[in-house]
């Protein structure tokens, strides 16, 4: 009797609280959003979504359906435009949507299908009119035979003649006419099956579900207001570009920038507020931990004998940013630069499909220099040297490089930081020539009782300056670094010596400088010599080569 109790009192709350569970999901409205904004990042993009409200005073329960299924679940955010609302609880489920997902790609399958077959058509119908010329220049072949023929024997018929000529010659061009109509046909053809088969590999890479947002809204009254959504998604990039145009008359340099968009999200984004954000979104965001580290001797080591030289230091930069001249709204943050486009932009999520859109230009005056490094490349390289005086970072970045109006070619830009040296690449300076001759180095020993052996390198550069202008010309090269404290390495004194050494933190890169005036002949003795234990055998390794800039 108490069991039976029980199960009635169990099957009462459970029917209480079907009836709850009933009336909430009743009371749940389902709301329809679009994309209003998007903020794209230098990896990933966060999406806003806006939503029109009417919300009644007290607790409402909020459905929003058809969100992708990929967005970082710990991004999102729910904002209500009255002051008077506040979120209560946000919560996310996925939504299987397997039926609808397979059945858009047989949609695909059978359109690309279908496709295929009018290709197989159009083919068909050319063939058969490059059959019927075939056939046509067969039976002209054959009728001129015949006329030849009856023309020997007395017996030619002109108006027979000139009546095939024009039958056979209205079937040839219809024939031709089909030829041409299938060609274009099939062209526009393939373009079709070229999307069908990228929209369905792109839907055979999307997951077949979506995501499902319910909100608890808790309104003061009666009211109509405004709901955004954002939340996060990674298959988002944008990287900047640019375009460097040097007079070299007037030695100023103009640098465009611009920002190449793509996506391949499960959404696209139509007619959006679009923001180009120079942050970078990270699953890491903590520095890493340092432990303790302990020091062991296992063996003795030869210790590498230093470098001789001394460190120069490098000269600052000559010029500086004279303008800054914004295609689009610029807003400077203390860790990043965000761009706001001017009007609504659309960026497809197809993968290969991208969205270029212009950001910023700059002018500066620069200092041209020429470099060069004679005995890897005998030939001097242009390059453009300032300042970069702006409040935020010069990207990392393609560039396509063009002087006085010439394209010379394209460069990668490493990110410099305000107040760094710039030396962008402009291509190949042909009025500098250049010249490295070996001047015959020898191999040997030091002397007949001694153990060591000795290496001497001996190279005369010389640089001739062919502008009606001054040059600033630099010249690279090395003196190698002894890692063995067996290993001497000494300059004579006949050899030029260059203006740095240890260029750009690089042990042994040493530099030459100099302004030639026009026509005026630059001369380098570069020698070194390498002495070391004669029963040992010398090896020489490269290190890491200095950057361009």
């Amino acid at each position: 009797m108490r069991i039976q109790r029980m199960n009635m009192r169990l099957a009462l709350g459970l029917s209480v609280l079907l009836a709850v569970v009933t009336a909430a999901a009743s009371e749940a409205r389902v709301i329809e959003s679009r994309i209003d904004a998007v903020t794209v990042y230098l990896g990933g993009a966060e999406v806003t979504r806006v939503a029109n409200l009417e919300l009644e005073a007290g607790s409402n329960l909020i459905v929003l359906q058809g969100l992708p299924a990929e967005i970082d679940r710990n991004s999102v955010r729910a904002h209500v435009e009255s002051p008077d609302v506040s979120v209560e609880t946000l919560n996310l489920d996925i939504l299987e949507q397997r039926e609808a997902h397979d059945g858009e790609v047989k949609r695909l399958e059978d359109a690309i299908t279908e496709i295929k077959d009018r290709i197989a058509s159009i083919d068909d119908d050319a063939a058969a009119a490059r059959l019927q010329l075939s056939f046509l220049e067969g039976l002209t072949q054959d009728h001129a035979a015949n006329e030849r023929n009856r023309a020997a024997a007395g017996q030619a018929d002109i108006d027979s003649w000139q009546h095939a000529l024009e039958t056979i010659g209205e079937s040839a061009s219809a024939a031709m006419q089909r030829v041409r109509n299938a060609g274009k046909a099939r062209r526009e053809a393939e373009k079709d099956l070229s999307v069908l088969e990228r929209d369905l590999g792109d839907k055979r890479n999307q997951h077949p579900a979506s995501m499902r947002l319910t909100l608890t809204l808790e309104s003061a009254s009666n009211q109509r207001t405004t709901l955004s959504l954002s939340y996060y998604q990674w298959s988002a990039i944008w990287t900047p570009s640019y375009s460097a145009y040097l007079d070299s008359r007037s030695s100023t340099l103009t640098l465009e920038l611009s920002a190449t968009i793509r996506q391949s999200t499960s959404e696209a984004w139509q007619d959006v507020l679009l923001t180009l954000s120079t942050a970078s979104p990270s699953s890491t965001i903590v520095a890493p931990r340092q432990g303790s580290r302990f020091l062991d001797l296992l063996e003795d080591r030869v210790r590498g004998k230093p470098s001789p030289f001394g460190r120069a230091v490098q000269e600052p930069g000559v010029a500086v940013l004279e303008e800054a001249i914004p295609r689009v709204r610029v807003e400077q943050q203390p860790y990043s630069v965000s761009y706001r486009a001017p009007e609504r932009a659309s960026v497809s999520n197809n993968s290969d499909q991208a969205r270029t859109i212009p950001l910023a230009e700059s002018r500066s005056e620069v200092a041209l220099v020429s470099r060069t490094n004679p005995r890897q490349y005998p030939h001097a390289f242009l390059a453009a040297r300032y300042t970069h005086e702006a409040d935020s970072p010069l990207l990392s970045g393609n560039m396509r490089v063009f002087v006085d109006g010439a394209y010379t070619g394209a460069a990668r830009v490493t990110q410099f930081l305000p107040g760094a040296e710039v030396f962008l690449p402009m291509g190949q300076d042909r009025q500098i020539q250049v010249t490295a001759v070996d001047q015959g180095g020898e191999k040997g020993r030091e002397g007949l009782l001694s153990n060591r052996s000795s290496e001497y390198t001996d190279h005369l550069f010389e640089i001739v300056n062919r502008h009606s202008r001054r040059a600033q010309v630099e010249v690279v090269d090395y003196y190698p670094v002894a890692r063995d404290e067996r290993i001497d390495v000494t300059v004579p004194r006949s050899a030029t010596s260059p203006t740095e050494r240890d260029f750009e933190d690089h042990p042994g890169v040493i530099l030459w400088r100099k302004q030639l005036e026009p026509g005026e002949t630059w001369r380098i003795r570069h020698q070194y010599e390498v002495t070391y234990p004669r029963e040992t055998s010398l090896v020489e390794s490269p290190g890491d080569a200095p950057k361009v800039n």
